[in-house]
């Protein structure tokens, strides 16, 4: 591996519109402000450096990780032993022409959202407060208060890890599962929306708003919902009925305001937090014989650790 890592930097540092670091404490770009460090974290501006970054890894076989906002990703302690990418730069552009926009896959979610509104176009209201970055988004189908990223989908551009281009414009809709495949990483998408009042857009975003600042533990050190919701269940109540409101294990606790949100009280370790998500996992098959699916990723955890 040592050879391999020094091969890798000395490729990676000759690309221009890539700025790479060695030993990156990933504590410092997760919402959940934990996760030991990325071995390479690289700072990518434009297309053309993506691609050449995905070829030198692949050639070196070397494991890659996309980071977005770092909002919905549990990275264990150890950190990563592999190319930690973040998109920035050109990937944060954002575009409004008529009923569309497009975006780049390292543009916050929320920028989207205002854009919409700014231009009264409908349809991304549900997504205000959604904390994370547009390729996070496709990457999960966010959603919140009925709505969902594949609704107002209409095409995104990938690069796959040999460093190719690819065009997507049918998703499936599949409840928080990714909208390409896997081993894409998405480079820019592009929403359909629909005009409207700008009056109603902002109402209805004040609403989701308000809803928010009622129902989640906002201004914490969370990542979102833990788990999906089972089909015609919510994973929130179940942990509830399992009386785990306020839990602690370490520094990690959950939340009073909405059980299916870990908060990080101070101090927490990432292995606190699993801890806390294995507990919650198993009261709930114990209680209600439902297994829950995490909703976060799990980065840097062993196999054995994932079980």
């Amino acid at each position: 591996m040592a050879s391999t890592s020094s091969d890798l930097l000395e490729f990676l540092s000759g690309i221009v519109g890539a700025t790479t670091h060695y030993e990156v404490p990933m504590s410092e770009f997760t919402t959940w402000r934990v996760g030991g460090p990325a071995k390479f974290f690289t700072l990518v501006e434009t297309r053309d450096a993506l691609l050449q970054v995905l070829s030198v890894a692949r050639s070196l076989n070397f494991p890659i990780f996309v980071l977005g906002n770092g909002s919905n990703v549990l990275v264990s302690d150890r950190g990563f032993e592999g190319l930690v990418i973040r998109l920035v730069g050109e990937f944060a552009g954002i575009r409004v022409e008529g009923e569309r926009i497009d975006a780049g896959s390292g543009a916050l979610l929320g920028s989207v959202v205002a854009a919409a509104r700014k231009a009264s176009l409908g349809g991304l209201e549900f997504a205000f407060g959604i904390p994370g970055t547009v390729g996070g988004a496709v990457m999960m189908n966010a959603g919140a208060f009925g709505g969902s990223i594949s609704d107002v989908l209409e095409k995104v551009v990938c690069a796959d890890y040999s460093g190719r281009l690819k065009i997507y414009e049918e998703f499936s809709g599949a409840y928080r599962t990714p909208l390409v495949p896997a081993g894409q990483i998405v480079v820019e998408a592009v929403f359909s929306l629909e005009r409207r009042d700008s009056s109603l857009v902002k109402k209805k975003m004040e609403n989701v708003r308000r809803e928010r600042v009622t129902t989640q533990p906002l201004g914490m050190p969370t990542a979102g919902s833990v788990f999906k919701n089972p089909p015609g269940e919510s994973a929130g109540r179940l942990i509830e009925e399992c009386g785990l409101r306020g839990k602690e294990i370490g520094g990690a606790s959950i939340s009073e305001e909405h059980a299916n949100f870990i908060v990080n009280t101070g101090g927490a370790s990432a292995s606190d937090i699993k801890a806390l998500i294995d507990f919650a996992m198993s009261k709930v098959k114990e209680k209600f014989g439902i297994d829950l699916e995490l909703e976060v990723q799990l980065v840097g955890f062993t196999e054995e650790e994932r079980q």
